[in-house]
């Protein structure tokens, strides 16, 4: 326990004054004399007031029991006047401590209160001494008048410097834990070190970030050609430390500033530029081919009409069937490149469902694959030919993952914010490190396949703030979970 507090607790203060009365009247006699016995009865009575107080301490606010205290004092002090040589003792002095305590625990209203009072009993005590003593009047009036003057004086004092000292220890809390709290709760680490090395305070806490801008700092300090701003790398995170010299260059300052999240939102911003650049160039690189493709296949298909020769009719063939699959892996390319919707409307999910279905029945109605459908009513803000699309190409795979004869379920239902689209499907199910890559582009198991088609759905979902999710075992089958924020 730190002892300074405790004579700032009432405790400690009750159990201070019998103490301190005990040590003043065994004090004031030499060791010559006999104490003269009603001493003995003040400090029984000291400590059996004590003893009264700390009883009722629990039972009464802090205040009264300090006033309480500090007016129980002030008649025991005239006793010891009384006992210890009347108008010539020396004890009334102990009335400027009982003032100046009161000033330190009751603050300037106490000191002020405590010093009426005695000014008003110590002139009770002087009429009743004066009237068994020889005294004049002119010299009692002259001893009152001194120490009243003495009291009024100290409690006027005392209270002035007790509120100036209140105010300074309540600006200078205040500021201390203003101070701690905002250095506390910065962003940036702080530190500062002494030319010896020693730290002086820190907010960065212990480990090798520490250990490492602890070392730099003693090394600035000793080199007056250290940067005073450079980088550190420390566990996959990146720091700036910037740091000055103080005191005379007696003492080094170092903030540290994470700037990790920056750092990754520069490199998503520059990511982000060089895939839009990518989109841009690939698009119209897709445009441009796509026109010339477009008159190869229209003469290869005149060619093929004119000649009926059997020797070339195959080459021709198999030359329009490339032409044909080069054509869809540009309009699936173009697809991915220009995912962000045209124009946005409120659509309801069954509208959407069906438009996706029509352009996938013919591989339905191929494999006599049933669709099992539990619709649920609910709405979502988006361009229905992007979402058209997003919705086949999974249901595209759906249907290409299915035997002949199996079902694929399509279940909606939504929340208070969102909607939900399962799309199941019964077939071999995806490998557990297939599934992390179905999303990239190219990426596909299937011959003849452009990989392409999960990509761009991702990427319709995503530029309408929506999401999916897939969870496959295999030999059971995969469910394509579509998400998408309600209109």
């Amino acid at each position: 326990m730190d002892y300074s507090e405790l004579f700032s607790k009432r405790t400690g203060l009750i159990i201070l004054h019998p103490l301190l009365i005990t040590f003043v009247l065994l004090t004031s006699y030499p060791i010559i004399y006999d104490i003269p016995t009603p001493f003995w009865y003040i400090i029984l009575a000291s400590f059996i007031l004590a003893t009264i107080f700390l009883l009722l301490r629990n039972r009464f606010i802090e205040k009264t029991v300090l006033y309480m205290i500090f007016l129980t004092d002030i008649p025991i002090i005239g006793f010891m006047i009384h006992y210890s040589g009347s108008l010539e003792s020396m004890f009334p002095l102990l009335y400027v401590l009982l003032i100046i305590l009161s000033a330190l625990y009751l603050s300037k209203k106490g000191a002020y209160v405590i010093s009426l009072c005695i000014v008003i009993f110590f002139a009770f005590l002087l009429f009743i001494e004066a009237r068994d003593s020889n005294y004049s009047t002119q010299m009692v009036m002259y001893r009152f008048y001194i120490f009243g003057l003495l009291f009024l004086f100290t409690g006027i004092l005392s209270g002035a410097l007790s509120a100036r000292y209140q105010k300074g220890t309540e600006e200078v809390e205040r500021l201390r834990i203003t101070t701690e709290e905002i250095i506390k709760n910065l962003p940036s680490g702080i530190i500062t070190v002494s030319d010896k090395g020693i730290i002086i305070y820190t907010n960065i806490p212990e480990g090798p970030i520490r250990h490492r801008v602890h070392l730099y700092i003693i090394k600035l300090l000793k080199d007056p050609n250290a940067q005073i701003s450079i980088k550190l790398e420390i566990a996959k995170r990146y720091y700036v430390l910037s740091c000055a010299r103080i005191y005379d260059s007696k003492v080094g300052l170092g903030i540290l500033q994470d700037y990790t999240e920056i750092r990754k939102l520069e490199e998503q911003s520059r990511i982000s530029k060089q895939t839009k650049l990518l989109a841009e160039l690939g698009g119209s690189l897709a445009h441009e081919i796509r026109n010339p493709l477009a008159s190869i296949r229209g003469l290869l298909e005149l060619i093929r009409e004119a000649r009926k020769n059997s020797s070339t009719l195959h080459f021709i063939n198999m030359a329009l069937k490339e032409s044909t699959r080069l054509n869809e892996i540009v309009t699936d390319f173009l697809n991915f490149a220009q995912f962000v919707p045209v124009k946005k409307n409120r659509l309801s999910i069954s509208e959407i469902i069906n438009e996706a279905l029509i352009d996938i029945i013919h591989r339905v109605d191929s494999k006599n694959i049933k669709i099992v459908r539990q619709d649920s009513v609910f709405y979502v803000l988006g361009d229905l030919n992007k979402l058209k699309s997003c919705f086949a190409n999974i249901l595209n795979n759906a249907c290409e993952a299915s035997q002949k004869g199996q079902v694929i379920k399509i279940v909606s239902y939504s929340n208070n914010n969102e909607g939900f689209v399962e799309i199941r499907d019964y077939g071999k199910g995806i490998l557990s490190r297939e599934i992390k890559k179905i999303y990239d582009p190219f990426f596909t198991t299937k011959k003849g396949g452009t990989g392409l088609g999960l990509a761009i759905a991702r990427n319709i979902l995503e530029s309408h703030g929506g999401r999916i999710e897939v969870k496959s075992k295999i030999g059971k089958g995969t469910t394509f979970k579509i998400v998408l924020p309600l209109a």
